[in-house]
């Protein structure tokens, strides 16, 4: 069963076009579309109010990046924005109900992969920014939005076709620095974490 299992593995990467055929240079742009999760957690002083929020949907993002192949190990850089559909409510002051989105990410960051022929994998890693926006149903209803600053890493696959089109899978974790939400009577601390899966597509140029 081993020795079976070798052989088509062996099969596969022997299938794959050689290094020779396949170059990873150059820029690319892409969209990419996949399944967020994102924990939020509401810290109003201990208040018995306080609540854990995650929200969690489909994100859409477009992104863009340049890549030197330097013999079967690609260096680049990479940046994106993202559309999330993440939305979530709760109790922030035991009556008042609140209600958490995060409206936007983006992230600048530094890629390092190695080549399997048309096959890529690689690592990526960097600088977050968040944009959240709370609500309250305190006296008719009260807003507030921040910018928030972290970092992002994660990791990935690419399969390159014809060197002109690429096609992936991407996970990333996020983690946001501490921010403080006035909304009136409900006045607190919000830290943000996402979990993103995605799947892309990009033209290189």
């Amino acid at each position: 069963m081993r020795s079976n299992l070798a052989a088509i593995a062996l099969t596969l990467l022997a299938s794959l076009p050689s290094q020779a055929d396949t170059d990873w240079s150059g820029g690319y742009i892409g969209l990419s579309a996949g399944y967020a999760d994102a924990n939020d957690a509401w810290d109003a002083g201990g208040a018995p109010g306080d609540p854990s929020v995650s929200p969690e949907g489909a994100s859409f993002a477009a992104f863009a990046g340049f890549g030197v192949d330097l013999g079967g190990v690609i260096l680049g850089l990479e940046t994106d924005l993202t559309i999330p559909d993440l939305s979530d409510n709760a109790s922030c002051n035991v009556v008042i109900e609140c209600t958490f989105d995060v409206e936007l990410m983006a992230s600048l960051r530094g890629r390092a992969g190695i080549a399997l022929g048309a096959l890529q994998l690689y690592g990526t890693g960097g600088l977050a920014v968040g944009f959240i926006q709370a609500d309250s149903d305190e006296l008719g209803g009260s807003s507030a939005n921040k910018t928030v600053e972290g970092w992002t890493i994660g990791t990935g696959v690419e399969y390159q076709v014809a060197n002109t089109l690429r096609f992936g899978i991407e996970y990333r974790h996020s983690e946001y620095s501490e921010v403080n939400f006035d909304l009136g009577t409900p006045t607190g601390d919000l830290t943000l974490e996402t979990e993103e899966v995605r799947a892309r597509v990009a033209v290189v140029f």
